[in-house]
């Protein structure tokens, strides 16, 4: 099973403040910064001027600086795109290598801490912060605590495989599997449905291309999730071939149900169960 990477310590965290701050991140992420406040988390993404994908992140706020929890093999790439738009030298990083990260799938944490923490998407204890995945409600938990405390044993934290399963049924991507540096369109990746852009908040590094893509109609897949009927799924990335056309790229998988990118036309031709050239037979779910 390729792991998901958004989970238990595949991340890392990054402190990020400086002067004029909200401004310089609504310039360059494709969220809303003014959605981010102290009391609720924000999923996000960076584009390359082309619109290209780059990073993606959660970001929360604190006062006068911002954490921001990315895939921990991507880190010292995220930095460094994050300073080259820091003409003025006056954006400070620092990663909090003291602080780590373990999930729960929300319908597997304890009813008494649910109730504890009520309709808050973001709680914090002395022992850790906790804070709703900002993809979706339906999701899961993230706990960020201190390496230098003892594990949360009051805790039952979720394996790869509940997390993998769920993130799939949910259509979540993996954007480190998933997706491919400076060469994926996020609008592909249901980016959209899972809460990682405005199309209200004006200029942003690849605003102009992911604005065209949805609004003149030019986008050519979409992430579908699919299960396997019969025979063996491809591979991570392999092509998807009907009548010696290409009509898809497989993505990640748990088991039977897969995530895969599927053109368009093929889907609004209203087949859902497709016989492959690649010897196997699915159904878009």
């Amino acid at each position: 099973m390729i792991p998901y990477k958004m989970n238990n310590t595949n991340t890392k965290i990054i402190k990020v403040s400086g002067k004029n701050i909200e401004n310089f991140f609504q310039n360059i992420i494709t969220n809303d910064i003014n959605s981010l406040n102290k009391k609720t988390p924000l999923y996000t993404a960076m584009l390359s001027p082309q619109g290209k994908y780059l990073h993606d992140f959660i970001m929360l706020k604190d006062e006068g600086f911002y954490l921001l929890e990315a895939n921990q093999s991507n880190i010292e790439l995220l930095v460094k795109e994050i300073k080259k738009y820091d003409i003025r030298n006056d954006i400070f990083i620092e990663v909090q290598n003291d602080i780590y990260t373990k999930v729960i799938i929300k319908e597997n944490l304890n009813r008494k801490f649910l109730k504890k923490i009520g309709d808050k998407k973001i709680y914090r204890d002395k022992k850790f912060l906790c804070l709703i995945d900002p993809r979706s409600e339906n999701f899961l938990y993230r706990f960020w605590i201190n390496e230098k405390l003892n594990e949360l044993a009051e805790f039952i934290f979720s394996d790869e495989s509940e997390v993998e399963e769920k993130r799939i049924y949910l259509k979540i991507p993996n954007s480190e599997i998933d997706l491919v540096y400076n060469k994926s369109f996020i609008l592909n990746y249901n980016f959209e449905n899972i809460k990682s852009l405005s199309f209200n908040k004006g200029c942003y590094i690849g605003q102009e291309n992911t604005a065209k893509q949805k609004f003149r109609g030019t986008q050519k897949y979409s992430l579908q999730k699919i299960k396997i009927t019969d025979g063996v799924a491809p591979k991570l990335n392999e092509d998807i071939f009907f009548n010696g056309f290409k009509i898809g790229t497989m993505k990640s998988s748990c088991a039977k149900v897969c995530l895969c990118l599927i053109r368009n036309d093929t889907i609004n031709n209203n087949t859902k169960t497709i016989t492959t050239d690649n010897n196997f037979t699915f159904e878009i779910l």
